[in-house]
């Protein structure tokens, strides 16, 4: 270990022997003379043990080194350090067990095997390795795995679900003991915002966030197969440019990372698992069986988020259960955006991957063969993002709900959108995505997609020149730099046109004939493939034509002189925009855990009541009782229509 600081007592040298001889303590003794704290050392893993032991390092703020001798490996570590990231010996077990989605990763008190004779060179193998030890300390959070195949180093940051240094969730606190109804929830202390340099080349980013960016950083201290967090990062090689994705255990999707090096794309692999690990309330209180009749004066109301029509939820296909201001559901805390004050959330709208069936077991939702989720509402990770600070968080979770709702109202309507001729699209990036989707057999169609909400929204549309299948493929792309905005919506469409995928045509025309057999994401892109649906993809075309600079006038230069250096002052310009197009609330859900803080990072959902909601499946769309859709649709192809109208082709 590292040099004893002064402000730390001597080590109370071996503790905790559990029925392990006199050899084993002599083994570690080179251990305890140079360690700076507590070492413990014992048979397996043993829950009781290390907490006590845990607990009394964490009193007397000293550091501690577990070591659990198995059968077959003998485990150092990790050294765990006060007021640091570096995770505990709780941390290394519950993240092996969820690694291999081991039957007992929802109860730690019971050890995954049982004693068993062990090997007889193990010993000898751990003096000599300690030997090595003792020229090459581990750092904070770093634990030396010494077995009979390899001796390795590995790194284990701090979990969440930590049985021995983690706070007790507060999640399954509060659902196995539900707040008395005659009893007002009491609302955590209202949010302030804070001033956040901005990066000089863009506004809506902080100047800390860059570090995480760097090639190789996040490599190094979140990636490793046996204990995580991220297991492994893959290169996709046959997407344009480079292409990454990011495997995270227990969760519903990769992370996925576009850039023009791998290096660079694994970074924003992992960054987006990272924020798809926050889809869970896995450190927010949740308030149980309460009606929003209970905690109107306290809550947004729910049939703001947009309804289901008594069809939808009378079809089998249909994910959700109704719901009315008398029906008990369980709520999360928000903040308004505007005031700070709290305001409670429906959980499954605060939280996507929110499920009351597992509300107490939450890796019991991703097992094999699982039961479907039920919800009050069916919801995406639309609105969710991640960002260096919760300010930052928020700004770009706004900008991309502009996008998800811009591309909505525009496929609705169904009228001409003004059109960018690519050639005044000069970003080298961009040129050669058109030239690849043009090398596919497509026509490229960049259409200005913006609509109340003043964000920049670009949706490209490519459309087979054959009139063959597949015949149409969408993407969009939002931001504030033209130039990026075209960019990330041709690197979206010029991975699904590239994408080999086999494509079942029969499977698509039966969501012809039924709309409501389009029930997961790829339905919606498979539908809209088919020629016969090329009249209904293409009536955006037609419109005006413009060049880029003309298309996004003023930007990125307004969202600038707004910010004035501050991602704070380009959230509160973006929140304008949102209030000029009449939504007057937004709610931010702090999904953060401490995972997230310690890597220096924050996740925010932005709720906006009266917004088009991003939902996969004809029979999950919430677009009953949105005047702003009707108010839209006026004048339009889709005036007559009726919810849940047709399903998009957004992918």
């Amino acid at each position: 270990m590292s040099e004893r600081p002064a402000s730390l007592d001597r080590p109370d040298s071996l503790d905790g022997l559990d029925g392990l001889d006199g050899a084993w303590h002599e083994a570690l003794e080179p251990l305890a003379r140079t360690a700076t704290g507590g070492i413990s050392l014992g048979r397996g893993w043993d829950l009781s043990r290390e907490r006590g032991h845990w607990r009394r390092a964490a009193d007397r703020r000293t550091e501690h080194l577990s070591v659990r001798v198995y059968d077959d490996e003998v485990v150092v570590g990790p050294r765990w350090v006060p007021d640091t990231d570096a995770g505990c010996a709780g941390c290394a077990e519950v993240r092996a067990r969820v690694a291999v989605s081991h039957p007992l990763v929802e109860n730690l008190a019971e050890p995954c095997s049982r004693p068993a004779p062990r090997r007889p060179l193990l010993l000898p193998m751990l003096a000599t390795a300690l030997e090595h030890l003792a020229g090459h300390p581990l750092r904070p959070g770093e634990l030396y795995a010494v077995g009979r195949h390899a001796v390795r180093r590995r790194r284990v940051p701090r979990s969440f679900d930590c049985p021995v240094c983690a706070p007790a969730p507060a999640a399954r606190a509060a659902a196995s003991a539900p707040l008395p109804a005659p009893l007002p929830p009491v609302p955590p202390e209202p949010l302030v915002l804070r001033s956040r340099p901005a990066s000089p080349q863009d506004p809506t980013r902080g100047t800390g966030g860059s570090r995480l960016l760097r090639p190789g950083a996040l490599r190094e201290k979140l990636v490793d197969p046996r204990y995580g967090p991220v297991l492994e990062v893959l290169r996709q090689s046959l997407a344009p440019f480079a292409m990454s994705a990011a495997a995270v255990p227990d969760s519903l999707s990769m992370g996925y990372g576009r850039a023009f090096t791998f290096g660079e794309a694994e970074s924003v692999a992992v960054l987006e698992a990272y924020e798809r690990l926050a889809g869970f309330p896995h450190e927010s209180p949740v308030l149980t069986g309460l009606a929003h009749r209970d905690v109107r004066d306290l809550a947004l109301d729910p049939a703001t988020l947009g309804r289901y029509t008594p069809e939808q939820l009378a079809h089998p296909h249909c994910r959700v259960m109704p719901s009315s201001a008398d029906t008990p559901m369980d709520w999360v805390w928000g903040h308004d955006l505007d005031t700070g004050q709290a305001r409670l959330v429906p959980a499954d709208i605060g939280f996507y991957q929110y499920d009351y069936r597992y509300r107490l077991a939450r890796h019991a939702a991703r097992a094999e063969g699982a039961a479907p989720r039920r919800h009050f509402f069916h919801e995406s990770s639309s609105g969710c993002a991640l960002g260096s600070t919760l300010e930052e968080a928020a700004l770009h979770s706004l900008l991309e709900l502009a996008e998800r709702d811009a591309f909505l109202l525009s496929w609705h309507r169904a009228v001409p959108l003004p059109s960018i001729d690519p050639a005044t699209v000069t970003d080298p990036a961009s040129r050669r995505l058109l030239a690849l989707i043009e090398s596919r057999g497509f026509e490229t169609h960049l259409l200005v997609a913006t609509q109340d909400i003043g964000v920049p929204v670009v949706w490209a549309l490519a459309v087979n020149r054959t009139g063959g299948f597949p015949a149409t493929f969408s993407a969009a792309g939002s931001g504030t730099r033209p130039e990026s905005v075209v960019r990330a919506a041709l690197w979206e469409l010029g991975q699904i046109v590239s994408d080999p995928a086999d494509w079942d045509r029969s499977a698509a025309e039966a969501m012809l004939e039924d709309p409501w057999r389009v029930e997961v994401l790829d339905d919606h892109l498979r539908l809209h493939a088919l020629p016969e649906k090329r009249e209904r993809v293409t009536a955006v075309l037609g419109g005006p034509r413009t060049t880029l600079r003309d298309a996004l006038p003023g930007w990125p230069e307004r969202l600038q002189r707004a910010a004035a250096g501050d991602v704070r002052g380009a959230l509160e310009y973006v929140r304008g925009l949102y209030a000029a197009a009449g939504l007057d609330r937004i709610v931010l859900v702090d999904q953060t855990t401490r995972d997230h803080t310690d890597l220096g990072t924050a996740v925010v959902k932005a709720v906006v009541p009266g917004i088009l909601p991003m939902c996969f499946g004809h029979a999950q769309q919430r677009l009953a009782g949105l005047p702003r859709l009707t108010a839209a649709l006026a004048g339009t192809p889709g005036e007559h229509g009726s919810p849940p109208y047709d399903p998009h082709p957004f992918p």
